[in-house]
This record gives structure tokens, sequence and C-alpha cells, in this order.
């Protein structure tokens, strides 16, 4: 036995015989008590020594409930004097309040938890540092609220390990930072908010949030009242109203109301300021509540999220990768659309001119001789012509087609597409699990009579390697092309066509383009598209599958 141990026991029997005496000081029950802590032999001596009748072992009896003693009882008594008796009374009896405690406690938390419909479970991550305020609110078993994510534009989160897709409920003190792009979030009583990044939240209770930089809109329907906004110098609480909160890296926060009222306090003076429409408060790090900035207010306010290409579906392989396309959901005049195969309007190609490297794709299982074509796309993903030509600033003047022309694709849809609310037209992208999560940045070109018409550059995906939305695309297999083209103009393969099915997976983002962006007038439409790659780096867009939108 270690000599450490050794002195415990020996200190441990000297202490027992002390108590028996009925001379423990406060220093030496102190000190027995921990000789005491996760000893169950020790315990077992202490409780022998200490069981004296029957109506004494009758409380040893309830005392079995507490957790992690062992206690076996003597079948004989043994006579301690009075002193020892009562003082053995008092330790049982705390035991027994002990037992009746942690049993009414857990019995309290249990019922808490499956009160609380709480997804499946996940590692937790630490949380961010530097945080101004934390929700310590809730119990650690109520890990998710009833906040909900009901629209994203763009989204892209950092360090959280938590779903963040539309519908997904957002977990209690969890820190959400919001890197790029707006979310909308909705509350138990129907609160609504809307973040733009960046933006570092986390829900604090059912109808708190806690807002340590970045905009953020609320509106507060009937039924809503008392929703409160924290931020690290001030608290904001709905009276029925639009608000906006802007809280810079500081913790400076600004208020503005938008219609109806709330209340504003700095959290060094719990006196509240009402605000009215059109009123603004500012509360700086020094926690003084001043008039904010009227001008700058009124634009703070988001009333809603942009229309944009919110999901796809795809018809899967046997593999359960995207093989092609079956459906778009699209927000439209904020109003969310689905649209089916039979809906989309489809483009022709009849002008492709790389820039270096020529490829077409095609499916893995094609027959030996299938190559690129000229003609109309279909909803194949793994077909099309990849890598087409492009400029680096916007082209000028007319598209030359044709083997010496215009670098880029030409595309005329079979019927025109109309400029109605939201997106017109998707655009999918087959971009390399070894390159850019953003996307290929490309220029795109409208073909129609409108005089005011004008071209865009993409630069940003509503789908991207950001986003759990995008699918990774069927095999397929490199069709490289030769300088040659046939009598329509289709460059030719080198050979029929690559013998090897593409080892790097390709995952396909898409985005949504309006033609108002374009500078088409509602109801106004156009033909055909020309598309060039931004030549911004090494890297050319793959426009794998495009379909023009019914303007309903």
């Amino acid at each position: 036995m270690p000599e450490k141990e050794q002195r415990n026991v020996a200190e441990f029997q000297r202490l027992l015989h002390r108590l028996a005496d009925g001379s423990l000081d406060q220093t030496e029950t102190e000190q027995l008590e921990s000789l005491l802590l996760d000893q169950p032999e020790r315990q077992t001596q202490y409780l022998e020594l200490m069981c004296l009748d029957a109506s004494l072992m009758e409380l040893g009896e309830i005392s079995r409930s507490v957790p992690d003693y062992n206690i076996s009882y003597p079948q004989e008594k043994k006579s301690v004097p009075w002193g020892v008796w009562m003082l053995t009374v008092c330790a049982v009896a705390c035991l027994v309040v002990a037992a009746v405690l942690f049993v009414s406690t857990g019995n309290e938390l249990k019922s808490k938890v499956a009160q609380q419909e709480v997804p499946t479970q996940q590692e937790v991550p630490a949380p961010l540092s530097g945080s101004h305020q934390t929700a310590d609110k809730q119990p650690a078993q109520e890990q998710f609220s009833k906040a909900t994510l009901i629209a994203g534009h763009r989204a892209v989160f950092r360090g959280t390990h938590y779903p963040t897709l539309t519908g997904s409920r957002l977990r209690f003190a969890e820190n959400y930072m919001l890197q790029d792009g707006m979310v909308k979030i909705r509350f138990a009583s129907g609160a609504e908010v809307i973040l733009k990044a960046p933006a570092l939240f986390q829900v604090a209770d059912e109808e708190e949030l806690v807002v340590n930089l970045g905009k953020c809109s609320v509106y507060a329907p009937e039924g809503a009242e008392g929703f409160k906004v924290s931020t690290p110098t001030s608290n904001v609480v709905d009276l029925g109203t639009r608000f906006s909160v802007t809280v810079t890296e500081d913790g400076a926060s600004n208020v503005a109301v938008v219609d109806g009222e709330a209340e504003v306090s700095s959290l060094s003076d719990p006196r509240k300021k009402r605000l009215l429409k059109g009123e603004t408060a500012y509360v700086g790090t020094d926690l003084n509540v001043m008039d904010g900035d009227r001008e700058q207010s009124p634009q703070d306010y988001i009333d809603a999220i942009p229309d944009h290409l919110i999901a796809y579906e795809s018809i899967p392989d046997e593999q359960g990768r995207a093989k092609s396309l079956a459906s778009v959901s699209v927000q439209r005049a904020g109003v969310q659309r689905i649209y089916q195969a039979d809906d989309f309007i489809l483009p022709v190609v009849n002008h492709y001119r790389p820039g270096s490297h020529a490829f077409g794709v095609v499916p893995a299982e094609s027959p030996a001789e299938e190559f690129n074509r000229f003609g109309p796309m279909n909803l194949l993903f793994a077909s099309g012509f990849i890598n087409p030509g492009g400029e680096k600033e916007v082209h000028q003047g007319e598209f030359q087609l044709g083997r010496n022309g215009t670098p880029g694709m030409n595309l005329v849809f079979d019927q025109p597409v109309v400029n109605g609310p939201g997106p017109d037209l998707i655009i999918f992208d087959a971009q390399s699990i070894a390159h850019s999560l953003e996307g290929d940045v490309f220029h795109l070109y409208p073909q129609t009579d409108h005089p005011t018409a004008r071209p865009i550059t993409v630069r940003k995906y509503d789908i991207d390697g950001h986003s759990e939305q995008a699918q990774i695309m069927t095999g397929c297999r490199l069709t490289q092309l030769s300088p040659d083209f046939a009598d329509d103009g289709t460059p030719l393969p080198i050979v029929a066509r690559s013998q090897l099915v593409h080892q790097v997976p390709s995952r396909l983002f898409a985005v949504g383009i309006d033609l108002d962006d374009m500078q088409i007038p509602p109801g106004g439409s156009i033909t055909g598209l020309f598309l060039q790659d931004a030549q911004d780096d090494a890297d050319r867009i793959d426009p794998v599958v495009i379909v023009g939108l019914p303007p309903r």
C-alpha cells in the first residue's frame, strides 16, 4: 500500500475513534468528510459504527438511494455514547435529505427534457471566444429552440457544426457566424428577423435574440409583442413594430423604428426610452443612450430576402449522384414556386469556341462514339460543352460565330424567355471539388431588341461550394475536342471519346439570373444568350445545364 494511502487509513481510524468519543471539532469533521468521499469501504465502516438500533437502520434503508454508496448493515447493535448517537442521526438525516433532493431534481430535469423536442444529438463545439453576451438561460438538456431558419440568400456560415439549411432549428447559446449573405429566422411567437452578414448572433431564449455584430431587421406582428433583441450595449423590446438594429464590431448599437413602437435601454441604465415611427437611438461604448442617425437608419431595415434560386432536385443515378435536372424551387416576388422539367425553356447551342483546352462531357455509360454536337441542350448534367473561352473585360461590339468567331458560347432558346418577377434563367456550373468553392465568374450577354439591355458579370452563385444544397454530379467522360469543325461548325473530337471515367467528382453549382439585372423591362424578353468565362483565373466555367423559366 502506498505511504500516502497508509497515512489516510490511519487518520481515518483516528477520526472514527474521536467521533465515537464525541470530541470531533469542525476541522476534524471536514477532514473526516473528505476521507469518506468516493471511498465505499470507509463509508461502510462509518455507517456500521453509527448504526445503533432498528429505527436507525430504517433510516439507513432510505439512504440506499444515494448513488455510489455500497452500504452493508451489521447484525448486532453496538453501544455508543448518547452524543455520538445524536451526531449519527443528524448525519444520516442529511443523507436522506440529499437523496430526496437528488431524486426530485433528476425527475424535474427528465421532465423538462421530455417536453423539449430535441433533434439528433451531435458533438457540441466550444463557443466562440470574445462574445459580449452569452445565452446561458437554458438548461443544457434543452439544446434546440423553436426559432427556425425559414429562408436564406447566398448564406455562408462559419464555425458551426449544426444544420443551417432552410427549415433547421437553431440551437440555444450557439454562436452563429454568418460570414456572407443573409438569413431569415422565425420565432415561436411569429416574430421574424432578417440578419445580414457579417453577423454574429445566438438565440438566448424563445423570444430573445442576441446580436453581437451585424444588421438585424425585426418584424413583430400582433401577438409577438415583447420580443427582445440584446446587444453588447443595449436591449431593445418590441411593442408591435418593425425596427432595425445595427451592431458594430466595438459593440455600439443603432436602433431605428420603421413602424410601430419599441423600447430601448442601455445595459448600464434600466430606464427605457420609447421610440416611435421614424425615431432612432444610438448606444455607444459609454453606454449612454442618444439620438441615432435618422438619415442612415431607414436604409438599414431589410423587409424581405431578395428573390433567388432556393434549391434544385435531380434524378439520381444508381450511386445517388445527380444525373439530370428534375425541378427547381425559386422565390419570385417573395413567393416560393416550383418548376418541373416540362416547364423549362431549353436553348440550342450553335457556337462554341474555347480559350485554350476544348472539352465536351458525356455520361460515363455513353457509347464509345459519343461526342458533343451543336443542337438542343438537355437536362443531363454530364452533357455539354465545357471550358468556353472568354475575355477579362465585357465584350464590346458584335459577336462573331464560327470557327474563327468570338471566344465563348452562343445559345438560342426555343421560345423567348419573358422577364417575370425574380429569376428568369437558371445556369448550372459543374465545379470540380479540387477548384474554388465560389464557382467560376462569367459574363452573360442578352440577345434582345430592347435598347436598354446590357450584359452582366455573375460573380456569386445562389448554390455554391459553401451550400449544403450543391449535389455531386454523376460519373462522366471527357471528350477532348480538336481545332477541326464539322460542316455545322461543331468542334470534332480528337478521339471518339476518353475511355476513362473522370475520377475527380464535380459538384453542381447553380445561380438564378433575373432579367431585371440586364435592364430588360418587365414583360420584355430575350431570345438567346452569349456566355463567356471572365478569365479571372485559370479555371473556366462548365455550363452543363441552362434553362429558362416561364414568367408565371
